[in-house]
């Protein structure tokens, strides 16, 4: 859906004097009235792109949504970054007009001009550095020029969310924990000595342990190791702000269950990290003899109830069939009878 504004003649003539002054860093566009109006550009602080980002700061407000055309460097004057920025708690009409004019804004200012697209909701996915890093790692705002494909990769940043948990899913990609054997554009990560420690506790009935990544330094870290844990209590310690990786060796039985959120509120490159490193964190687990039985993934913590944890070990509730709770045989989903058979 488009919204009908257009690129105003401001725009173009700052635009073009944009792009003819390799100086500029960025130039930030606004929607006025019904048309796309410019302000005042920005320089480049320093000849690094990364260095200039902090230039950007005072333009992301918290509920005002805006574009923001970027130079990769100033030696080039192509594969330019087009940035939708969105912040979560802007007016609604404000996020549907934004949204829906995007394309508008790269199509009016010439489509050969732009290398990416990017949509970006937090201050943090356009100031932050390292996320820059793991972008052009993954082959996004890159600076390889005319990119004939740039109006079909709105949300790239979600879409490589998903690529990284399909991927792992497959066991074809993930992060290298112990830093051996990584390949391509795989980061090493490390593994705290309490971290493993508290892995090695989860041979005894009852214990708990839940990890999380340190994004800065990509290592991951012990958040909470405890022993003699109910359910209950370990499914309210799970976060419901940020992603996180939990452990419970499920009281009375051999099942360790391993559970991995993703909270939709969490940042892009949380959900980027986090996808990523899944498989190889369950790799760490098993190197410290970790038996993972079963595994639980969803988006929100409260997503994973005790219901579902009995039923992944196979677990009566109390009461059913009169019976007190016992281990059962898991089976799969019975096929459904053909209409009119008995």
């Amino acid at each position: 859906m488009q919204s009908g504004i257009t690129a105003s003649e401001e725009l173009q003539d700052a635009f073009s004097t944009y792009t003819s002054d390799s100086s500029l860093f960025a130039l930030p566009i606004t929607i006025t009235g019904e048309s796309l109006q410019p302000q005042p550009p920005i320089s480049f602080t320093s000849s690094d792109f990364g260095s200039s980002l902090h230039s950007l700061k005072d333009l992301l407000q918290p509920k005002t949504p805006i574009y923001l055309v970027l130079r990769p460097s100033p030696q080039q004057n192509h594969g330019l970054i087009a940035i939708t920025y969105v912040p979560s708690t802007a007016p609604v009409r404000q996020k549907m007009l934004f949204a829906s004019t995007r394309n508008t804004l790269i199509r009016d200012l010439g489509l050969e001009r732009f290398g990416d697209s990017i949509f970006a909701t937090d201050e943090d996915e356009v100031l932050d550095q390292a996320l820059w890093r793991t972008r052009r790692a993954n082959g996004v705002a890159s600076t390889a020029g005319r990119d004939e494909n740039i109006l079909s990769r709105e949300e790239r940043e979600l879409q490589g969310v998903k690529r990284a948990e399909e991927e792992e899913r497959h066991g074809t990609s993930g992060r290298d924990l112990m830093g051996e054997g990584g390949s391509g554009g795989r980061l090493a990560m490390e593994i705290t000595d309490d971290a493993r420690e508290a892995l090695r506790t989860l041979s005894q009935d009852s214990s708990f342990v839940q990890l999380g990544i340190q994004i800065s330094s990509e290592t991951l870290e012990l958040l909470k190791s405890e022993s003699d844990v109910k359910p209950a209590a370990f499914l309210a310690s799970i976060p419901g702000d940020r992603p996180s990786y939990s452990f419970l060796h499920y009281p009375g039985t051999e099942e360790v269950v391993f559970v991995y959120t993703c909270p939709g509120s969490s940042k892009v490159k949380e959900r980027m990290v986090y996808a990523s490193a899944r498989a190889s964190v369950l790799q760490a687990a098993k190197g410290e003899g970790v038996n993972v039985t079963r595994r639980l993934e969803q988006g929100d913590a409260d997503e994973v109830t005790e219901t579902r944890l009995r039923e992944e070990v196979g677990i009566k509730s109390e009461g059913e069939d009169g019976a007190a709770p016992t281990t059962t045989s898991r089976q799969g989903f019975a096929k459904p009878k053909r209409p009119g058979k008995r």
